[in-house]
């Protein structure tokens, strides 16, 4: 039976798509554990909260490429809220934009470690937790990455695929149990992601020059939504892009008039 205030755990909570699903769900009466590298924000996001909604929020620093600290996490917010319902495995990152033979190990090991290890020791970490509790959903959080590469994002397109991979498998291992599982797979969606990428403040900000992307919040409404169906109904899979996004990579982006000449945001972006 689903709960009357479900405890949902967020990965990444500290910013983007992760702090935009901690906003939302606490304003639905949902329970927090926010786990993310940056404790600072967390807790002042978690205050933020549990002020403004009355709901009860947990924090953790948290690395989830590292199975002690992931295990420590989830295990500590659960004995600290009782139980664990709702998993949203967000954090992930890119790093770079490099064809693949001259991608650096560190990039490259930094994305798959954090995006398709990192999820796997949450989920592995989390779900005795949500099975125990009688009722959950899984959250995957992927990308129109893990449905189509394109030149200089190979591993990373690589690890979102591998993300595909583990929501088809855990839904299948999971069918004839009280648990749903889903994957949100955005398109464009203006976060800090673009900044972690390329370091660069003008290069994250041409990458959306003249398009109307998503954001963290209407990511977070995707979430949302497939929670509040009714509990037999499973959204294996949603793709969501921005309308000036029609191709699953930039090959058909929408740009209306912009500050910055064609050449030199393409210059800005693929530098």
């Amino acid at each position: 039976m689903r709960p009357e205030s479900p405890v949902a755990l967020i990965t990444g909570a500290s910013s983007g798509i992760g702090e935009a699903a901690a906003r939302l769900l606490a304003a639905n009466g949902y329970r927090l554990a926010l786990g993310a590298r940056r404790g600072e924000r967390l807790e002042n996001l978690a205050a933020e909260l549990s002020k403004k909604y009355g709901v009860k929020a947990f924090t953790g620093k948290v690395d989830t490429r590292d199975s002690a600290s992931v295990q420590n996490f989830v295990d500590s917010a659960a004995a600290h809220l009782g139980a664990i319902h709702v998993v949203v495995a967000n954090a992930g990152l890119a790093s770079g934009l490099h064809k693949i033979w001259e991608i650096p190990d560190e990039d490259m090991e930094a994305m798959l470690r954090t995006n398709v290890e990192g999820v796997v020791k949450t989920i592995r970490a989390a779900l005795p937790h949500v099975r125990s509790a009688g009722w959950g959903h899984i959250f995957f959080i992927g990308s129109t990455a893990g449905h189509q590469s394109y030149e200089g994002g190979g591993v990373y397109s690589a690890s979102k695929h591998g993300i595909k991979a583990l929501a088809h498998a855990l839904r299948l291992e999971l069918c004839g149990e009280p648990v749903r599982v889903t994957s949100i797979d955005p398109g464009m969606a203006q976060t800090e992601f673009a900044l972690v990428r390329f370091k660069d403040e003008v290069r994250a900000r041409a990458l959306y020059e003249g398009i109307d992307p998503l954001t963290g919040a209407d990511v977070a409404e995707c979430i949302r939504w497939c929670l509040e169906l009714p509990d037999h109904v499973n959204i294996d899979e949603m793709i969501v892009k921005c309308l000036d996004q029609a191709s699953h990579t930039m090959t058909k982006v929408n740009r209306k008039p912009y500050s910055i000449s064609t050449s030199k945001m393409r210059s800005a972006i693929l530098k």
